[in-house]
């Protein structure tokens, strides 16, 4: 992103400060790819904004923070939604989402946990209770992922077709990585993909944000074996794997091209070929 970007969203934070009535109160912290701007304000609260042109700011991808709210989220460890504020500038729309404050740090700082961690069992515990929770926010049409482009983006990648009938759907988080998860306490952070997705696709993608920290990543599967050893988990997997290799495709994160790689191969041969 340009320092010009960089500059414009900044005037937008402090003008969704001045919509929602609050005072910054804190160093503002860019998300990745410097897609968002997010700063601590009074109350205390959190208060994120992005930007989009008109065409990309509304559906799914847009509105997922002042979404996930109501029941069952309120079993879900995670930043309750206070409010949000919409407005255009300069051919953009300009989204704020004002949150409850987490002073609890992240796990991680990206989508790939690069250093070793140690979570108590109280926070694996918390995190598949969170999760199942989240399962029951069964009335959405939100989606992380269409049944028709899941079935391409694995044939695209790993040339196999996977039976799409057998394939069971969940609600899902939808970017469950190291950097949305806080600890020793956990709360799971930035709810702007949640929706339907293969059963199993939070743990699959939270075990490859972990791909190069093997003994988190063991305990990821160890944690989720039940529904990773599914049909259902092994096309989760490598929608998971897809979903990282993208991100290598692009120049991000190469370091975790081989061991995504690997890992795909060995759901290949134990569960396609």
């Amino acid at each position: 992103m340009s320092d010009e970007r960089r500059d414009w969203l900044a005037k937008q934070l402090a003008a969704a400060a001045v919509r929602l009535g609050v005072t910054i109160d804190g160093e503002p912290v860019r998300g990745s790819y410097d897609r968002t701007l997010a700063v601590r304000t009074s109350g205390p609260a959190w208060l994120r904004v992005t930007a989009q042109e008109p065409q990309w700011a509304r559906g799914e991808y847009w509105d997922g923070i002042a979404t996930a709210t109501g029941a069952p989220f309120d079993a879900v460890p995670m930043p309750r939604h206070l409010h949000s504020a919409e407005w255009a500038d300069g051919g953009q729309v300009v989204r704020a989402d004002l949150l409850t404050l987490v002073d609890e740090p992240a796990v991680g700082s990206s989508l790939v946990l690069d250093h070793p961690v140690d979570l108590p069992d109280t926070w694996w515990a918390a995190l598949r209770a969170g999760l199942d929770a989240l399962r029951a926010a069964t009335g959405t049409e939100r989606r992380v992922l269409r049944p028709e482009e899941l079935t391409e983006a694995i044939r695209a990648r790993f040339g196999i077709e996977i039976d799409a009938g057998r394939v069971e759907w969940e609600v899902a988080h939808g970017d469950l990585h190291f950097g949305n998860l806080t600890g020793p306490r956990l709360t799971i952070l930035d709810w702007e993909y949640w929706g339907w997705a293969p059963a199993g696709y939070d743990a699959a993608v939270l075990a490859c944000s972990a791909v190069l920290q093997p003994d988190i990543a063991a305990r990821v599967r160890a944690e989720f074996a039940d529904v990773l050893g599914t049909y259902s988990g092994a096309v989760a997997q490598l929608a998971a794997a897809e979903k990282y290799l993208r991100l290598v495709d692009i120049g991000a994160h190469p370091e975790v091209a081989e061991p995504v790689r690997r890992l795909a191969d060995v759901v290949v041969r134990e569960r396609f070929a």
